[in-house]
């Protein structure tokens, strides 16, 4: 990530708070958005295991939706239902291109009995739970930021949905104890 994307991230988080009480109210939400968080991954992981590509899309768009209102739920903030949309239609019309790899990897593990189908939705699995990990903390950010950071340039948003998605494949597993 760009030194410049990264201050303006780091300006997008909350501000330091002054009293003992409202950080340990902080840290309290924290721990509850990233309980939320790991729970929505967990499902995420189970839907690689549908064994059509497009369900389990929208299976986990679906589920992307329901964690972004419970973590509002959790900071005690207003379900941002323009956004929910807007995030909808990205993700059914930004995973056309993922589905259609999906479909010609499971025709080329295809072949590979057994093993095959193990790789496949070991693939599905990781990049689900990958996603979702990486929406929960963009949103978890927005909300902690008191709801600016989704409005930041979208340059800096796709780095840090990049970063975050990466961060989540290697987390995810552990999510699954597959490490």
């Amino acid at each position: 990530m760009k030194q410049e994307d990264a201050r303006i991230i780091s300006r997008s988080e909350p501000p330091s708070i002054a009293s003992q009480d409202n950080q340990e109210v902080l840290a309290k939400k924290q721990r509850e958005a990233d309980n939320c968080i790991k729970n929505y991954v967990i499902l995420a992981i189970g839907t690689g295991l549908l064994p059509s590509a497009t369900v389990n899309v929208v299976v986990v768009t679906a589920l992307e939706v329901k964690m972004i209102g419970s973590l509002a739920q959790v900071y005690e903030f207003p379900v941002p239902k323009k956004l929910m949309l807007y995030k909808i239609l990205i993700s059914l019309i930004g995973s056309l291109g993922s589905v259609y790899v999906s479909i010609k990897s499971r025709l080329a593990f295809k072949g590979v009995p057994l093993f095959g189908y193990a790789i496949y939705v070991g693939m599905m699995s990781l990049s689900g739970g990958a996603a979702m990990y990486a929406v929960g903390k963009i949103f978890q950010n927005h909300y902690e930021s008191g709801g600016t950071f989704l409005s930041s340039n979208n340059s800096i948003l796709r780095a840090y949905f990049k970063e975050k998605y990466e961060e989540g494949k290697n987390i995810v597993p552990t999510f699954a104890n597959l490490r």
